[in-house]
This record gives structure tokens, sequence and C-alpha cells, in this order.
């Protein structure tokens, strides 16, 4: 592109062969199900691409109310911890993705985006607090038979049911009377309709699985706590689904054994938030066809885009900061912003993380734009994922 521009960092390989884990995780249980690469790729948050700063607000909410919960929001000041693990996230951001326009979060996210999500954690607050007391519940009482409880009570207690290859920390693990009670907090929407979220509710399965593994006979109940305090159903149907599914995950991955990475990749409508989505095999071979699609639903692919660089549409004008590229379905587009990085020829340029250019939807028709722009953390709030060149 422009001479002496910068030179972006080479792609790095797409990912061979991953590792099963000896444990899943029931958090990660959906995303797993969803596309297995997602959960199996192996790769440090340094190698990934960066997050989208509403999931990053998503974790510090998340964390806020987990250190909350630990002492009772009466104890602590809301803003004063929210400031704490806004403060640290922020620092890693800045660390892992200097590039990335992450940090503040504030801006990243935008005003509307924040304002909800401090009006999630407020309205988790005053729920909490309206919560009965521990005082008030009934003591636990003995297991039949005077068994040993195998079941560790308390808040974030490690959970690890080896026949079952999971392990995981609820939030809050409590036995009242008979019964064990397990609550996962939830900063953003448990439930719709008075239904919680099928994917937390299998979340909360897995949990229960967990327990009436450890002691058998065990009368579970289960809770998401976010703004309301909803009990998710347990029973027969949702045991026996719980069984199904988990059984097929751990037949289809024994611990330890080296999968192809292609093999377990899904690429599908999740791909967009995906921080792997650059070295995974699945997605840089499906891409290419979306995105010749149209939808009325809503964008047909995310907006990443490469191929090989042609020139600048006005090399004589210092002030045209635009590159066109060949595409590798054979469209020509331009992308605003782009001639700061320089190519030579021969290679493909790699974009990950642009911002369209042009109207979308026209007439109520989403297709991949031919015009990008580089985000802008001033306009966007959030700077482009990734810029890379092939190698040599």
């Amino acid at each position: 592109m422009t001479p002496g521009g910068t030179r972006p960092p080479v792609l790095p390989e797409l990912l061979k062969t991953v590792h099963v884990p000896e444990r899943f995780s029931p958090s990660a249980f959906h995303a797993l199900e969803r596309c297995p690469l997602s959960q199996l790729h192996g790769l440090g948050e340094a190698e990934r691409l960066p997050p989208n700063p509403a999931a990053l607000l998503g974790t510090v909410l998340h964390e806020t109310v987990a250190r909350l919960a630990r002492v009772g929001p009466p104890a602590h000041d809301v803003t004063e911890v929210f400031d704490e693990v806004l403060h640290s996230t922020e620092e890693a951001a800045r660390r892992l993705w200097p590039q990335a326009g992450l940090v503040p979060l504030r801006r990243a996210v935008g005003r509307t985006v924040w304002r909800k999500g401090q009006a999630r954690l407020l309205a988790w607050a005053s729920g909490a607090a309206r919560s009965v007391p521990p005082s008030r519940r009934a003591p636990p009482r003995g297991l039949p038979g005077d068994r040993v409880p195998r079941i560790p009570t308390g808040r974030e207690r490690r959970l690890d049911v080896p026949e079952l290859r999971l392990a995981g920390r609820p939030d809050l693990i409590e036995r009242i009377g008979t019964e064990v009670h397990v609550t996962d907090l939830k900063s953003g929407v448990t439930a719709r309709g008075g239904r919680p979220s099928l994917p937390l509710a299998r979340q909360m399965w897995l949990y229960a699985t967990m327990l009436e593994t450890l002691e058998p006979g065990v009368r579970v109940r289960l809770w998401l706590h976010g703004a309301d305090r909803v009990e998710v159903p347990w029973g027969e149907s949702e045991r026996a689904d719980t069984r199904a599914r988990l059984d097929d995950l751990l037949v289809r991955f024994p611990s330890g054994r080296p999968v192809e990475a292609a093999a377990v990749a899904i690429p599908g409508p999740h791909c967009g938030p995906c921080p792997v989505r650059h070295r995974c095999p699945g997605y840089r071979s499906r891409a290419v066809s979306w995105w010749g699609q149209t939808s009325s639903d809503g964008p047909v692919a995310p907006y990443d885009v490469w191929g090989e660089v042609t020139g600048r549409p006005s090399p004589t004008d210092p002030t045209d900061d635009r590159a066109a590229l060949r595409d590798e379905a054979g469209r020509t587009f331009l992308i605003s912003g782009a001639a700061r990085w320089s190519f030579v020829p021969g290679e493909r340029a790699w974009f990950f993380g642009l911002r369209p250019d042009e109207t979308t939807p026209m007439h109520g028709t989403w297709i991949h734009p031919r015009n990008f722009r580089i985000p802008d953390v001033d306009m966007d709030g959030v700077g482009i994922q990734g810029v890379y060149r092939s190698r040599p």
C-alpha cells in the first residue's frame, strides 16, 4: 500500500490438531456442543482475537456480582467493587490487546450498553439485598444412614467428578434441610416469560448431575439469580436429556485424545464473536461462500475479509486512505483507513473486525459489504481485531 506503511504481522497458521482435556466445564458446555473447536483450541488469551467489548463488560459485571455475593451487598458499596473489577480487567486488556481499543471500556461499549450494564448490576444488588438471610433458613439435617456428605458447601466450591469428566465452581452450594440448593449468579437476563434460558438451564442440569453422582439420592434444587431469582426445573426428563448429551460428548471425545481441528469445527452464526476464527479451518473455508449470500434476518457473515491487495483507488491523492482488494470470492472491495498498512506484491491481506462503510441493510436485505472501514476508537469505541499478511 503506502511506501513505508506499517507491516502487519504474519497470519498465524491454521489450527491442525487439538487435544481433548481431561475435564469439561458445565459453564462452557453449551459452546462446546455448538462448536467443539471453540473450547478445545488450547490458545492463550494473547493468541486470540480481542473480545467484543460488550462481552468484556459482561465479564466485569459477573465478577462484580460474585464478589458482592461473597459478603452481601449491604457490606460493600456496589460502585466501589465494580470500579475495582473494572480497573483490573482494563489493565489486563491493555496488556493483552493494546491495539484493540478496549480501554477505557466505558467508551468501547458505548453509552447505551454501559448504562444498561449498570442498571442490571444495580437491579441484581437490589434483589440480593431482599433475599432471605441465612439465619432464617432451615438447619441442615443428617444424611440417611449417617453417610458422610461428599458435596462441598459454600461459595465457589470446586466440584470435581472424575467419572463424569466434569469440574466446575457453582457460585453457591447450600444444604438446606434435606435438600442441596445450587445458585448461579448472572448479571444478564436469566429468563423470559418466567422460563429460564435453555443454555443456562443446561449448565445447571450438569451441576445437578454432578451432585447426584457424588451423593446418590440427594434432592437437588437449582436457581439462577440475576435481577430475579428463578428456579430451574430438575426432573426425570431433564435428567435423561442431560445424561444423553453428556454421554454422547464423552464418547466422541476421549480424554487426552488428539483430534483434527477441521473435524471439530462447526461454522455458523456463532462465528462472529469467536476469538479463534482467524485460525479456524472451518470458518476460513466456509466464510467465503457466505459473502455472496443475502438475508432478511441479519448479517450473513462476520465483518472480516481477505484477499489480494490491488492498490489504492487514488494513488496521487494523499488524503485518500482507502485500499482496494480482490477477495477470495472474486469481488473487488474498498477498505477506508487500510492504506496505513504496507503489503508487497503476491501477499494476501487479512482483516478481522471491520465496520461496514455503506448502508446495511439495504431495502431490508443484508449482504456482505463491499465497502468497509477500519474501526476508529473515537467513533466506534473499539479498534480492529486483527490485520495480518500471508506468509511469504
